[in-house]
């Protein structure tokens, strides 16, 4: 029986945990049943989350070079880039589709080099510039060349709309994995465990140490703070964590993959970023009906947070305000039992059927 199914490719830095890779390990997952998917990545890696066995994987090079001067920097580009179009050739990928800027740039590079469209996916908050100033200079240039800038939220649409052409653009939220949801329990507040959690990188970004302080404020009797997270600032919070003698009240623990088991069983979710592109793990944290409390920040919990209806929305810099909204919440099961069901209702539009349908019609649309 012959395949009529046309053939599409993402392209990512690898396959590693994060939000970029689990969006795009859920879109391979459900689109594979329209499409024949390659995914293909930057460097090497075992993939963290589920895929398919239909789906390929194919690597541009075994390892992540860094190099040592910018000219070092084209010419490794420029050959990533030449790679790509190899296998988009090889495998007759018909649309290429970008995830986070390094692999945005290439994608629309490579999209040129084999005449094919590109889809490209921003997840940062271009106001906060994390990306080295090679990337910043390339994407300037390469964006507008992409026949679609998929972006998450209207704030930062507002914004790529200043140099791009809004006929261009178009906004799609993270999907909810199908892998996520068939794991939550329906639970009522009354039966979760005293919990407070937070999820994400231990970064300057993420600002985990607030949430450390507001607790350390808090009379905590019956409940504990879990960090779920790694990365380079886990020995200052967890000196921080000391200073304040809350090692057994808090506990951080790193790459975990049954993150839905401290979704299931917490009563708080706390998101104390400085900014955001969109938070995936607020979105989870809420589809599984965690009362939460997120900081006001560009961009995303606004789109998410109806503030007072389906949780809390406070201040970038609202040291006293996070203490003052938790200690309501811990006192009080009734509010967090409005703000867990109001929850799960909101996010109903973010699961994987429905944005995964989004981007069916997109991909169609460039073939």
């Amino acid at each position: 029986m012959k395949n009529n199914k046309r053939k599409i490719g993402f392209v990512i830095g690898g396959l590693t945990s994060g939000g970029a890779e689990r969006v795009i390990s859920t879109l391979s997952n459900d689109l594979i049943e329209k499409f024949e998917i390659t995914i293909i990545t930057l460097t090497k890696s075992k993939p963290f989350y589920p895929l398919d066995e239909r789906i390929k994987v194919i690597s541009c090079s075994d390892k992540s070079k860094k190099p040592k001067s910018f000219l070092e920097s084209v010419q490794l580009n420029y050959k990533l880039a030449r790679q790509i179009s190899k296998i988009t050739k090889e495998e007759k990928i018909e649309v290429l589709i970008g995830f986070i800027t390094s692999a945005n740039v290439l994608t629309v590079i490579a999209s040129k080099i084999t005449g094919i469209p590109a889809i490209i996916s921003e997840r940062n908050n271009p106001k906060v510039e994390y990306v080295p100033k090679f990337w910043r200079v390339l994407r300037h240039f390469l964006y507008p060349r992409a026949n679609t800038l998929v972006l998450q939220t209207k704030g930062v649409k507002a914004l790529y709309e200043k140099r791009i052409s809004p006929k261009k653009l178009v906004i799609l939220p993270n999907p909810i994995s199908r892998e996520l949801t068939a794991l939550k329990k329906d639970l009522e507040q009354k039966n979760r465990e005293k919990i407070i959690l937070t999820v994400g990188r231990l970064h300057f970004q993420k600002r985990q140490d607030m949430i450390i302080r507001a607790f350390a404020k808090l009379n905590t009797k019956g409940w504990k703070l879990l960090i779920v997270g790694y990365g380079e600032e886990r020995k200052e919070l967890e000196d921080l964590i000391e200073q304040n003698k809350l090692t057994d009240k808090i506990e951080i623990i790193s790459k975990v993959k049954n993150i839905h088991e401290y979704y299931n069983k917490s009563s708080i979710f706390v998101l104390s970023s400085r900014n955001e592109g969109f938070p995936n793990a607020l979105l989870e944290a809420m589809h599984f009906g965690l009362a939460t409390i997120s900081t006001d920040c560009e961009f995303g919990p606004a789109d998410i947070i109806e503030n007072g209806e389906n949780g809390f929305l406070i201040d970038v810099d609202g040291r006293e305000e996070l203490i003052d909204r938790l200690a309501e919440l811990m006192d009080d099961e009734t509010l967090r039992q409005k703000f867990s069901r109001n929850a799960v209702e909101s996010t109903r539009k973010y699961v994987a059927k429905n944005v995964v349908n989004q981007w069916e019609q997109l991909i169609k649309s460039h073939l």
